[in-house]
């Protein structure tokens, strides 16, 4: 591999400042960054990242991260994305929990209906819910639709209209989180009339708004 980058920082929600002026708990930072294989079926090759995560708790470094960039929940557990290869097999994508002080990475298996080509799998601020665009193989036409599960249990918290999906190479739909738990998912509609489908919610209280924007959100 080829190394493309170092001492890049990064600093998610968490590590912002505290409301009475101390400094962050937990930082999280982009410390080197490699070409690799990719989980995603539509490209050669993409980039992994080397993360350290600083805590009271000690320091923690992990390999292999992939976007979107890991979630810190509160001051004990950071949660993100790992690309990983078993059996010498393609690169998948798998989640990452790392509870602070423990030093020990758990992986849990990414939702086996996340569409394959779909980047913006987030985890909530609070660490309890997972936003992504999933994909139903099972009608004669094949839709995708946003979807929000309970990380710890896998359970099904809001589930989108479907009919969405795209003949392109390039993924169109995003999905994102404010704290603690209210979320946007944007779905391609290009297959059908050419917008997108905006969800919208609170995942704790399975609240589920529904509208449409005609062009594609600059969310990133």
């Amino acid at each position: 591999m080829v190394l493309v980058g170092a001492c890049v920082a990064v600093v998610t929600g968490a590590c912002s400042p505290r409301d009475n002026g101390d400094e962050p708990q937990v930082a999280v930072r982009v410390i080197d960054s490699a070409y690799a294989p990719t989980w995603e079926p539509t490209a050669d090759s993409g980039t992994i990242y080397r993360v350290e995560i600083r805590s009271p708790a000690g320091v923690d470094t992990i390999g292999n991260v992939v976007p979107p960039f890991p979630t810190v929940a509160g001051d004990t557990l950071v949660v993100g994305l790992l690309q990983v290869s078993e059996d010498s097999s393609t690169p998948v994508r798998k989640i990452f929990r790392l509870r602070l002080g423990q030093h020990r990475v758990e992986t849990l298996p990414v939702p086996s209906d996340v569409w394959s080509s779909f980047h913006d799998v987030v985890v909530s601020p609070d660490g309890r819910y997972l936003a992504y665009v999933a994909e139903d193989t099972t009608p004669s036409i094949p839709a995708t639709y946003g979807l929000v599960r309970e990380l710890a249990t896998g359970a099904i918290i809001i589930k989108g209209p479907g009919g969405g999906g795209c003949d392109c190479d390039v993924d169109t739909n995003h999905a994102r989180w404010f704290a603690p738990d209210s979320f946007e998912i944007a779905v391609s509609h290009e297959n059908t009339d050419n917008v997108w489908l905006l969800l919208s919610g609170v995942a704790s209280a399975r609240r589920l708004h529904v509208d449409t924007l005609s062009e594609e959100p600059n969310w990133h």
